[in-house]
């Protein structure tokens, strides 16, 4: 079920070609989250195969003097990594671009913005099927943001009972508060 979806929704998303305006929006409303602006350290995802386009974002982050990290794969497992130059990224783990250093302590990580292939109302996601994600929203408390075209939200996705939740999705049109976000 979940191989057919993924399979579905990858076709439909290397065809679909955003306006500038859906990115801006995303970006709009990702800016406006309160824990957004609150926010010392954010990791973000360095956009690969079509994902919703990260870069504004992370310009952005950098003006604000944000720390932005980038995840790193290692063996199974995603290192946070702080970023101060994109110039700087290397080709890595699947061919995604990332960053060199030493990681950061995934709980100081206030808000991480995570790519899926599909998401659902309930805030589950459907990614590449490898579990790396699931593995590190594990270690982190920080607010779990997921950013996604409208196409891309289905109302329920199959779960599992290894799979985290984002706590709030962002498409161009709407923002879909999963789990209430908490200043604190």
């Amino acid at each position: 079920m979940k191989n057919s979806i993924r399979e579905a929704l990858l076709q439909e998303r290397e065809l679909y070609s955003p306006t500038n305006e859906e990115i801006e929006n995303i970006k709009k409303r990702f800016f406006s989250l309160p824990k957004v602006k609150a926010s010392k350290y954010v990791l973000l995802y360095f956009p690969h195969k079509k994902e919703v386009n990260t870069l504004p974002i992370i310009d952005e982050l950098l003006k604000q003097k944000k720390v932005i990290l980038l995840p790193k794969v290692k063996d199974k497992d995603i290192l946070p990594i702080q970023v101060k130059n994109l110039s700087t990224l290397k080709s890595g783990y699947a061919g995604i671009k990332e960053p060199e250093g030493n990681p950061v302590s995934p709980e100081i990580i206030d808000v991480i913005v995570i790519p899926g292939i599909a998401f659902d109302k309930r805030g589950y996601r459907l990614g590449y099927g490898k579990g790396f994600y699931d593995r590190f929203l594990k270690k982190t408390k920080g607010l779990k943001v997921g950013l996604a075209y409208d196409f891309q939200v289905l109302d329920k996705l199959p779960k599992e009972e290894h799979d985290v939740p984002v706590d709030i999705l962002i498409t161009p049109t709407k923002t879909i508060y999963i789990k209430e976000e908490k200043n604190d």
